[in-house]
């Protein structure tokens, strides 16, 4: 059995080794801020309309907000475009998870899903563009997929070529240049 586990394992660590180098090519790095979003997401909506296309994203405040403060709701006024309730569940059943569903049908007056228009908000700075679009071509995994090199200041795999490059496209994913934080510490 050990000598199966060895063969086994060697094989796995041979089918690693060969996500090496998935740096992408120049006509498919092309494609980011064409086709997908400068990060590799899709660009075009779906084909029902209920996911808009991106469009650039929120790249500044709503009206009001004031930097430090709070974020306010740049949807603030929008109101649903319809409700989930125990009295059109069956229209919508397709759509919603189990829990939902036992939900909706235990507190069949109560429990209500309000359904909004989809917004696409997500946006970065243009330098974490810039170096995403680097990353496209250069960024490679190292070491079996332990590190990685060549990739700089946000996802270093945005078209992943494999489940290794998208772990790391998280853990190195832009999430800001900075946090400020309060913390009132008590020593008792």
């Amino acid at each position: 059995m050990k000598t199966f586990q060895r063969a086994l394992f060697a094989l796995a660590m041979v089918s690693v080794a060969g996500i090496s180098n998935a740096a992408v090519t120049e006509t498919e790095a092309a494609k980011l801020g064409d086709s997908l979003t400068p990060l590799g997401g899709e660009a075009s909506g779906n084909a029902e309309g209920t996911i808009p296309k991106w469009a650039g994203g929120l790249t500044k405040g709503p009206t009001g907000y004031v930097p430090g403060q709070p974020y306010l709701n740049p949807f603030n006024n929008e109101k649903p475009k319809l409700v989930i309730d125990s009295s059109n569940l069956e229209e919508y059943r397709a759509n919603l998870t189990e829990g939902q569903i036992a939900l909706l049908k235990s507190y069949p007056t109560t429990y209500k899903i309000p359904v909004y228009e989809t917004h696409r908000t997500a946006a970065a700075p243009a330098w974490v563009y810039e170096n995403v679009r680097r990353n496209a071509t250069n960024a490679k995994l190292i070491q079996g997929g332990a590190g990685i090199e060549g990739g700089y200041g946000g996802v270093p795999f945005p078209i992943p070529q494999s489940g290794m490059e998208v772990i790391w496209n998280h853990m190195l994913r832009y999430i800001g240049t900075h946090v400020t934080r309060r913390v009132r510490i008590v020593v008792v």
